[in-house]
């Protein structure tokens, strides 16, 4: 590679995170919202301020990307801007980053698996931790449940996590433990959620949802529904 960039500017991260098999996008300086200029497309969304729309312009971006990567000359001009954070898109190779918000559910959650914790990628975001994992069965973002509580969100097919060494408007720095950074570690397999206890609705809701027979579907269209953790 020809380029020459500074060792730690958002463009040398996002081309060796791209190495390492992550697609990384740019994030504007909320360290939240895609830069969508930067990425040169149209922010649509921003002509009446809709949520629903912002929602799935940033979705169908993310969703997209996970079936046609960005080459290197794409990530250069997306990070031409040195202010740019740094997001990672979910669903590409299986990433599925659980995204913790709710402290006291991370901490009980971690008292069961802390082995598979200590070996996979995790950052620290100021509102919570994000754990770096691979799941064989494909999923889409969610929100994320343990037992009876929401947790937090699953950022799958269709999303993207806020990834160090962003900074939110408040100055926060998201930054990954200590040896447990993407070059110290791959993320680890997992089978699903459920074999982590974990689920993207409550328990209650699957039932309600089981009871209307909906949730899935067959090759005939026969509705079913796959059972969380409790």
């Amino acid at each position: 590679m020809n380029l020459k960039v500074e060792s730690n500017s958002p463009l040398r991260q996002a081309l060796e995170l791209g190495e390492l098999g992550y697609i990384c996008v740019p994030l504007g300086q909320s360290g939240r919202h895609l830069d969508l200029r930067q990425m040169g497309y149209e922010p649509v969304h921003l002509q009446n301020r809709t949520k629903k729309l912002k929602e799935l312009a940033f979705s169908a971006i993310a969703f997209h990307l996970c079936q046609q990567p960005p080459d290197a000359a794409t990530i250069q001009r997306w990070f031409a801007n040195d202010a740019s954070n740094l997001g990672i898109v979910g669903g590409y190779r299986d990433l599925v980053v659980l995204d913790f918000d709710q402290l006291a559910c991370f901490q009980r959650w971690r008292q069961r698996f802390g082995d598979l914790i200590h070996t996979t990628p995790v950052a620290k975001a100021f509102r919570g931790y994000h754990v770096y994992l691979r799941c064989r069965q494909p999923m889409p973002s969610s929100s994320l449940h343990y037992g009876f509580r929401r947790a937090g969100h699953v950022k799958a097919l269709g999303g993207y996590i806020t990834a160090p060494p962003s900074r939110g408007r408040d100055g926060a720095i998201y930054q990954w433990l200590e040896g447990q950074s993407p070059y110290d570690h791959q993320p680890r397999p997992i089978e699903s959620l459920e074999s982590l206890s974990l689920g993207t609705v409550s328990p209650f809701k699957f039932h309600y949802d089981r009871l209307l027979k909906r949730g899935s579907f067959s090759d005939d269209c026969a509705p079913q529904a796959v059972m969380p953790a409790t």
